[in-house]
């Protein structure tokens, strides 16, 4: 019989095992598998004797030998993946030793060759998986953030927030999608990300607050990104009513989308999408990335940013970030142009009011509009 075997094995700095992943020809139930098995290593093992132990406990195969060759390390920007080839025998099998030849009894996989057997690092849901691991770790944030749901894909990361506050999710709950299908932003538009060049996520909030209150959240949530972005030298403003801009270009777009009940609103699901890395040709004109940065550590400042503004905004409403509000607000003391529904306006911005309205001051007057938009593109 013809067996090729290989594994992956993932170690953190501490010694931990994040995940294994093992398979083998003529063993289809167990190819092509990552596995999180959750655990320390045991006292006095090193992570070759875990992974040889865990490949004969949970697959039945005995690791005659590990790789002599230096292990493949894959470097992404939130962690570092180490990848070791493995040898197999059938545990029990009275087989001569394993020689180090292909396409006979036994099949030695260096580790740079483990892709050709569908291992390879690159794997979204693997990717998934270690975020869920490493952001706990960087999470400073007491409840935004400590129900994350990392997904390889979603049609909206929204849609799927809201479905598990329908379900009784606890607030703070994340869902973070590493592409999004059917985005979409305010006014029914559609939100363009492509893969691994976007953060795209939705935080659960459960505000006590009338609903003139929690109409002011994506204000809130705006002060959290672009503060999040200026903590990493970004120059980054709040544009009313939920948009981040770096100069001129869009670098995040807000949207808030309440659960509701006969009771009333039971919870606002906050969706942000950042553009971390590159944007469209296209839409240069218009949006600007980050030039790719370290999206795990950029959502966990996130997180902490947003749960210390919405302890304020919580108990003291937009009054409370008043300081905040002036110093971000990069459209105020400028003109503007503003479409509220069914119209233009122009005039001299001079800020947002405590309860969300753009002041705009036309002629001697000065006007709320507390719903349209800063026309910044034709």
């Amino acid at each position: 019989m013809e067996l090729t075997v290989a594994a992956a094995m993932i170690v953190d700095g501490t010694g931990a095992v994040l995940c294994v992943r093992r398979g083998a020809k003529g063993f289809p139930s167990t190819a092509n598998k990552w596995e999180f098995p959750g655990g320390k290593l045991e006292p006095g093992e090193t992570p070759a004797q875990t992974a040889v132990r865990e490949v004969r406990e949970e697959l039945g195969l005995e690791v005659e030998a590990l790789a002599e060759t230096p292990p493949v390390r894959h470097v992404y920007p939130e962690f570092a993946i180490t990848l070791h080839g493995v040898l197999c025998a059938p545990l029990g099998g009275g087989s001569p030793t394993p020689a180090l030849r292909e396409h006979a009894a036994f099949a030695w996989t260096l580790p740079d060759q483990l892709w050709r057997h569908d291992f390879a690092a690159a794997d979204t849901a693997l990717l998934c998986g270690l975020r869920e691991r490493f952001f706990g770790a960087r999470l400073r944030a007491a409840t935004f953030g400590r129900h994350a749901r990392f997904l390889p894909e979603s049609a909206s990361t929204n849609t799927d927030a809201l479905a598990l506050a329908e379900r009784g999710a606890p607030e703070g709950t994340l869902v973070v999608a590493e592409r999004q299908t059917a985005g979409r932003g305010r006014l029914g538009r559609a939100w363009e990300a492509a893969p691994g060049q976007c953060l795209t996520c939705s935080l659960l909030a459960r505000p006590k607050a009338p609903p003139e209150v929690a109409a002011t959240l994506p204000l809130v949530a705006g002060l959290a990104v672009a503060g999040a972005l200026r903590a990493r030298g970004f120059e980054a403003g709040l544009k009313w009513p939920n948009d981040v801009l770096i100069g001129e270009r869009k670098v995040c777009g807000i949207l808030c989308e309440a659960q509701t009940s006969a009771r009333g609103i039971e919870g606002i699901v906050v969706g942000i999408g950042v553009n971390t890395g590159a944007v469209p040709e296209a839409l240069a004109h218009r949006a600007v990335g980050l030039g790719g940065v370290d999206r795990l550590a950029l959502l966990a400042e996130l997180c902490g940013a947003f749960e210390a503004l919405y302890a304020r905004w919580a108990t003291g409403g937009l009054p409370a970030l008043r300081a905040e509000l002036d110093a971000l607000d990069c459209k105020r003391g400028k003109p503007i142009r503003v479409r509220p529904a069914g119209g233009e306006l122009e005039g001299l911005a001079l800020g947002i009011r405590d309860d969300g309205a753009l002041l705009l001051r036309r002629g001697g007057a000065v006007e709320p509009i507390l719903c349209g938009e800063i026309a910044q593109w034709d």
